[in-house]
């Protein structure tokens, strides 16, 4: 069944703090884990989009555009093929969007990841399929300040993938990745088969 972000948090023993949100500085200086979620309620389960989720059409068309790598499945994408990909990988009943974690300060990363536009590796691009949404800035952020950030990061994928209906599972286009949206790799090494590639401009520009 899906689940809350209330329920991730308490089920790895983390203390859960927030939300703020999207563009917002977070209060927390230390390390720790972080998540992105449709909902500003933690107790939420139900994804207001259902199975059509907001990717929108111009800021594909601009991601294209402004990467001349990025293929799906060896070929140029149109808008809308990058639309159904994106759309296939999509979780109808799920509000968690992306879990990750920093080494480093909650507060700064996050605002790294503000500040990397789409289809740009730097300052960090993890988890760039949120920008592709055009209810980016609706968006909210959860965290847990913890030491142990890669270990509470591998539990928090755990128990969201677990927690992955069957019929939402078996309706992805990599039924075998039930991940979050915008994660793309899990555990390391083991990444989501979408089919798109090149989607990062890897050299900085002039």
């Amino acid at each position: 069944m899906p689940s809350s972000v209330a329920e991730l948090f308490k089920n790895v023993s983390l203390r859960l703090d927030g939300p703020v949100r999207w563009g917002l500085k977070i209060p927390e200086s230390g390390r720790g884990v972080y998540v992105v979620s449709l909902s500003a309620c933690p107790e939420e389960k139900e994804n207001r989009f259902g199975s059509n989720p907001p990717i929108d059409l111009h800021i594909l068309d601009g991601w294209i555009a402004s990467v001349p790598t990025l293929r799906i499945d060896e070929h140029r994408p149109t808008p809308n093929a990058l639309k159904q990909r994106l759309a296939s990988l999509w979780l109808p009943d799920e509000t968690v969007l992306y879990i990750g974690r920093t080494a480093a300060s909650l507060a700064d990363r996050i605002d790294q990841y503000y500040k990397t536009p789409l289809g740009e590796c730097r300052p960090h691009a993890g988890g760039h399929w949120l920008k592709t949404l055009s209810v980016l800035e609706t968006l909210s952020i959860y965290w847990a300040a913890t030491p142990g950030q890669d270990d509470a990061e591998t539990d928090l994928l755990r128990f969201f993938i677990d927690e992955v209906s069957e019929a939402s599972r078996l309706a992805l286009f990599d039924p075998n990745h039930a991940l979050p949206f915008a994660n793309l790799e899990f555990p390391k090494g083991n990444r989501k088969r979408h089919g798109i590639a090149g989607s990062l401009n890897r050299n900085p520009r002039a």
